[in-house]
């Protein structure tokens, strides 16, 4: 098995927050201080395909965006809630 990269680390624990929560904060990812404008870069990136709706109300938090809640069919009921 090969080891992932940083982008599909971080694709992969987006994705894995959204399943859980449908939206998670920029604190739920562990990285150095230094990777945080990478970590930005790999969620707007997201955010440009359609797969996150981008920070709300001035707060870093994303949400499922159109392209996810389509493909994982995200329901509300079936939803944790964000802590």
């Amino acid at each position: 098995m090969r080891r992932m990269d940083f982008i599909e680390q971080h694709w992969e624990s987006a994705l894995d927050n959204l399943t859980r929560t449908g939206e998670f904060r920029l604190a739920n990812f562990s990285y150095n201080t230094d990777e945080e404008t990478k970590i930005l870069k790999v969620l707007g990136d997201m955010e440009a395909c359609g797969f996150l709706e981008g920070e709300t109300g001035g707060e870093l938090v994303w949400k499922a965006g159109p392209k996810v809640t389509e493909l994982m069919n995200l329901s509300e009921e079936e939803l944790e809630p964000l802590h």
